[in-house]
């Protein structure tokens, strides 16, 4: 997977993004981290664009996320569709450490 990041837009691109179920799950975490940004997908490029507001994310609390995306990418990049249900858990994982780091801003 390929991850573009500055502030204010995060884009991350790969065909695993064309199962709806995975690119779903990728929205979802995606919107959690940040609910102000407008969220878009490509079909072309078969990437999800987000343009947000750069000072409402803090990018060093997203270090955190960097052993779950590391976990997650070989699955990613040696996909097959009998690896759905380890992506969607895998994304899962991302999905819950991000609404906890959301938690610790708001406190």
């Amino acid at each position: 997977m390929q991850y573009n990041y500055f502030p204010g837009r995060l884009r991350f691109r790969d065909p695993v993004l064309r199962d709806k179920e995975i690119r779903s799950a990728a929205l979802e975490a995606v919107a959690i981290l940040c609910p102000q940004a407008q969220i878009s997908y490509k079909e072309s490029t078969a990437s999800i664009l987000a343009i947000y507001p750069p000072e409402s994310v803090n990018p060093d609390s997203l270090k955190v996320l960097i052993p779950y995306l590391l976990k997650l990418e070989p699955k990613i990049h040696f996909y097959t569709p009998r690896k759905k249900d380890e992506v969607l858990v895998g994304i899962a994982e991302i999905k819950s450490v991000i609404q906890k780091i959301v938690g610790d801003m708001i406190k």
